[in-house]
């Protein structure tokens, strides 16, 4: 019988990740004709292609690396599997010929400072399905988003188009200018002084440069807890228990 998959292209984003990992191995045991693109991020001194390889010995592969043979394993899997070094902040150029874009990737604190939720759970979809069109492809998408999206409510949520009337584009501007704006603020005296003399009360006898690294220090901690309470208060402020939810909400408009 024929499915909709057979020779098909599929991109996949998340790939490293808990569900991405099984759709990557569902993709190779179940539609062997199927051949798939991932991206992926390189990590330290780890490649993209290093990083999708280091995949193949991770449990859920094993019923797919019995099934080709753990000679062949490696071989089937670089015929199979294309690369694409790359991640949500920095889409590269995509295939012109997709047929399935799985888009699973996101950053799933649910205390993550408002820039960086909204870098990777909005402006990282902005980007992806920006690329696509480009591309030329004209694929069927499959966006991954998450359970209680539907925010802070009684009653039955239906899985749908979400109702709120909520400006994602707007709320991700916002949030894109928040560390800018939370750097200036950690700069006045008046958060200073009170890190200064807490810097200097613990550390006086280290000495002055003692001083000033652990006031720096308790700038940048600052900083950060400025923009975590940001997106929390803002994700609660218009019903969503925490950021999380809230940007993978913003990230379902994009996709739509």
């Amino acid at each position: 019988m024929h499915t909709p998959l057979e020779h098909a292209h599929v991109l996949v984003t998340g790939a490293t990740g808990f569900v991405g990992q099984a759709v990557v191995e569902k993709l190779l045991f179940s539609y062997p004709t199927t051949r798939v693109t991932v991206l992926i991020r390189p990590r330290g001194d780890l490649t993209a292609q290093r990083r999708a390889e280091k995949l193949l010995r991770k449990p859920v592969f094993r019923r797919w690396r019995e099934s080709v043979g753990e000679e062949n394993a490696a071989a089937e899997f670089t015929r199979r599997v294309q690369v694409l070094p790359g991640d949500l902040e920095d889409v590269p150029e995509l295939p012109g010929d997709l047929d399935l874009v799985i888009h699973s990737a996101s950053s799933v604190s649910f205390d993550l400072p408002v820039d960086e939720a909204f870098a990777a759970n909005v402006a990282g979809p902005v980007r992806l399905y920006e690329r696509l069109l480009a591309s030329g492809s004209d694929p069927h998408v499959v966006h991954v988003s998450t359970s209680y999206v539907a925010g802070l409510r009684k009653g039955v949520a239906e899985e749908r188009s979400l109702d709120h009337e909520v400006d994602y584009a707007a709320e991700l501007d916002s949030a894109l200018r928040a560390r800018t704006e939370a750097e200036a603020a950690s700069r006045r005296p008046e958060v200073l002084d009170p890190l200064l003399r807490a810097a200097d009360s613990e550390h006086r006898r280290a000495g002055p440069r003692a001083v000033a690294a652990a006031a720096e220090a308790a700038r940048v901690d600052w900083v950060r807890e400025q923009l975590v309470s940001h997106g929390r208060t803002r994700a609660q402020s218009l019903g969503w228990p925490d950021v999380y939810t809230f940007t993978k909400a913003m990230g379902e408009r994009v996709a739509e």
